[in-house]
C-alpha cells in the first residue's frame, strides 16, 4: 500500500533509519546492570511489536510490517534505529493522550522504562545476552492465509476482481459482492467478528455495506464494518451481534488510492471475512456502527488549525465498544466528548496528533455504557497551513477545502461501535 505520509511515522517499517540513539547514559549515574536482548528487550517486543513484525505477521488493514522482529539475529541490525523510533513515540503507533492508558484492548504504547531499555541496550553494544533468559515465543491465531480472527466461517470476496486503471489516483466506488446463497449461508446468523482483506497494495479503505429484500440501496440496512490502513478486526463479545441473512447482497465501498500513470493498473479482489456467534448462543443485542459526523464544512485555505464538530444525541441506554475518528490528509486532531443528562461531562478520547496513516479503531478494553439522553460530541482540528502543505504530497493549502471522496479533500466523521440496550425482536426475523 502506498502511504500518504505525514511525517516518519508513515512507514510501518518502525525502523528503517540509522543514526544512533540520541540518549546516552550519563556518565555520573550509578552503574546498572547491562540490558540484554533476551531478558529485557525480547519481551518488549513480543508483548508490543510481534502483532504485525513477524513472518506472515498481523496485516494490519493492509499495513504489513517489512521485517520480523522476532529473534536476535533478526533484531540486531535495526538497534539503533529501534531506540530511535521508541524514543520518538512514532512505534509502536498509538495515538491517544497518556490520561486514556489501560482504557483501550488494543493499546500500543510503551512505558518510560521500557523505552530507557532500549536506549540503554542499543549504548551498550545492543548485547544478546544468555539465550536462556529469553522468553518462550508466543502464539499467534493467525490463521494461513492472514486471518487474524482465526477460520473464518464465511468468506465474501468482489463478485469480479475489478481493475484500477493506470489513470486513477483516488477512486471511490462502489462494487457488488458475490451473493451470501442460502447454500452459503443457510440461516440467520450473528455476526461475533468480521475482518477485511485488502486485495491490492491500492485499497486505501474498505466499507461493507448490505442489501437485503426491498433495500433500495447499498447500506440501507446499515454498515457491516469497515478497515483503513492500521485498523484491527471488530470483535464483539456474546450476547451482542449484527445479524446476517440468507439472500443479502453485499457491498465493497473501495476506495483506491495510487500514484497515477502508465503500468500502474492493478488487480484488486478484496474480502471480507466472518466469524458467527454459535447457534445456541442468545443475542439480546444489535450492533450498529455509524458515525457522528459533518458533511457541511469548508476549511479556508492556509488555515492551520480550522475546527469541525458534530452531536448526537442517545435515545436509549447504550453500550460502546469502539471509537474510530476519520479525516483525511489535513486532519491533526480528534476528540469524543459525552455529556450526560446530570450535566457531568467525561472525554470519552482525545486523540491530540491524529495521523490519517493509521485510522486506529480505539476498541474499549471494557465497553463504555452510557444513559438514555446521552449527548456525545465528536470535534476534529484540521490543519491547511504552509507547513502541512510543505510535507503533504498534492494538497493545494491555496483553496478551500470540503467534504469529499478523495485524500485531496476531507472528511470529518466519528465513527462509533454501539448497541442500543433494547431487545431483539427474534421474532420479527424472517
Amino acid at each position: 500500500m502506498r502511504r500518504l505520509g505525514l511525517t516518519g511515522l508513515a512507514a510501518l517499517g518502525m525502523m528503517a533509519m540509522g543514526s544512533a540513539a540520541a540518549t546516552a547514559l550519563d556518565d555520573n549515574a550509578p552503574a546498572r546492570e547491562t540490558v540484554t536482548f533476551a531478558k529485557d528487550i525480547l519481551p518488549i517486543l513480543q508483548q508490543n511489536c510481534q502483532v504485525c513484525h513477524r513472518p506472515a505477521g498481523e496485516n494490519m488493514a493492509g499495513m504489513i510490517a517489512p521485517m520480523p522482529l522476532m529473534t536476535y539475529r533478526e533484531v540486531r541490525p535495526w538497534a539503533k534505529s529501534i531506540a530511535q523510533q521508541v524514543q520518538a513515540r512514532t512505534m509502536p503507533p498509538w495515538f491517544a493522550s497518556k490520561e486514556f492508558h489501560g482504557i483501550f484492548a488494543n493499546e500500543r504504547t510503551l512505558t518510560d522504562a521500557e523505552v530507557d531499555r532500549f536506549v540503554r541496550w542499543v549504548a551498550a553494544g545492543a548485547p544478546e545476552g544468555n539465550p536462556a533468559d529469553a522468553p518462550a515465543p508466543v502464539s499467534w491465531n493467525t490463521t494461513e492465509e492472514g486471518w487474524s480472527i482465526g477460520t473464518p466461517d464465511l468468506i465474501v470476496s468482489l463478485a469480479e476482481p475489478f481493475w484500477v486503471k493506470d489513470g486513477v489516483e483516488d477512486l471511490n466506488i462502489s462494487l457488488k459482492a458475490e451473493p451470501i446463497t442460502v447454500e452459503m449461508l443457510p440461516e440467520p446468523r450473528y455476526i461475533a467478528a468480521v475482518e477485511f482483506k485488502p486485495g491490492s497494495e491500492v485499497v486505501h479503505h474498505i466499507i461493507g455495506s448490505r442489501r437485503h429484500g426491498d433495500a433500495e440501496e447499498p447500506g440501507a440496512e446499515g454498515m457491516i464494518g469497515g478497515m483503513a490502513p492500521g485498523t484491527d478486526p471488530f470483535i464483539l463479545p456474546e450476547g451482542y451481534g449484527r445479524l446476517l441473512l440468507p439472500g443479502t447482497q453485499m457491498y465493497f465501498q473501495m476506495h483506491y488510492h495510487k500514484e497515477p500513470g502508465p503500468g500502474t493498473g492493478v488487480w484488486d479482489h478484496s474480502q471480507m471475512a466472518f466469524k458467527f456467534h454459535p447457534k445456541d448462543q442468545p443475542i439480546k443485542r444489535n450492533v450498529e456502527w455509524s458515525p457522528v459526523g459533518n458533511r457541511d464544512f469548508e476549511i479556508p485555505p492556509t488555515h492551520g488549525n480550522w475546527m469541525v464538530g458534530a452531536a448526537r444525541v442517545f435515545p436509549h441506554d447504550t453500550t460502546i465498544f469502539a471509537l474510530l475518528p476519520h479525516a483525511h490528509l489535513r486532519g491533526k486532531a480528534a476528540r469524543y466528548v459525552a455529556f450526560y443528562p446530570n450535566g457531568r461531562v467525561e472525554t470519552l478520547l482525545d486523540v491530540p496528533r491524529y495521523d490519517f496513516n493509521w485510522q486506529t479503531n480505539y476498541t474499549y478494553r471494557e465497553p463504555k455504557r452510557i444513559p438514555a439522553g446521552t449527548r456525545i460530541e465528536v470535534t476534529m482540528w484540521f490543519d491547511n497551513s504552509e507547513t502541512r502543505g510543505a510535507y503533504v504530497p498534492n494538497i493545494n493549502i491555496h483553496e478551500p477545502v470540503r467534504f469529499g471522496g478523495p485524500t485531496t479533500a476531507e472528511m470529518m466523521l466519528g465513527w462509533i461501535d454501539y448497541a442500543e440496550e433494547v431487545d431483539v425482536n427474534h421474532a420479527a426475523l424472517p
